[in-house]
């Protein structure tokens, strides 16, 4: 039997956008403009589903020039308009439910993900802070051994939001 660990590992990615906070929360906020830059370099998104507001859902797939396809979602938990989202992130099947990441088994089901946003002379800088949610020990490690190629990740989604913003 598994038990989950009292003290999850930690992933927080910080980025500064040369953009005014208004456009970056517009970015995040609305369907049309999250579709753009969204997901991994490469990708498509497609939006299923988009219900902005706490208890809502953002499902979606991720679409590959290999003809891959990958399902995600976000159960957005909190949102402060214009500073702060909260959501737990989770790979999806084709009707919006929580399924396991095709990469592992191991992977958590669900990452708790809190994103602010920080405005200063017309510059905003926004922080990610990520931990496993509801995950075992062994999800944990996974999620820990995770932090680099995290940090690759979320690098390569943010450049494109970078790009998006310089032309919004």
């Amino acid at each position: 039997m598994s038990t989950t660990d009292p003290r999850p590992p930690e992933f927080t990615y910080s980025r500064v956008f040369d953009a005014p906070r208004r456009l970056v929360w517009a970015a995040h906020s609305e369907a049309d403009r999250l579709k753009q830059w969204w997901g991994p370099k490469g990708c498509k998104v497609v939006v299923k589903q988009f219900e902005f507001r706490p208890g809502g859902i953002f499902h979606y797939s991720m679409n590959y020039s290999t003809g891959n396809m990958m399902w995600g979602r976000f159960f957005y938990r909190e949102i402060v308009a214009g500073e702060r989202i909260a959501w737990l992130n989770s790979f999806a099947t084709e009707v919006g439910g929580i399924a396991r990441a095709p990469m592992s088994q191991e992977c958590p089901l669900e990452m708790n993900n809190i994103m602010t946003l920080a405005e200063e002379a017309g510059k905003t800088t926004l922080t990610l802070h990520s931990v496993p949610f509801g995950a075992n020990a062994q999800e944990n490690k996974f999620f820990a051994d995770l932090k680099s190629s995290m940090q690759q990740g979320f690098g390569g989604t943010y450049d494109q939001l970078a790009a998006y913003l310089s032309t919004a």
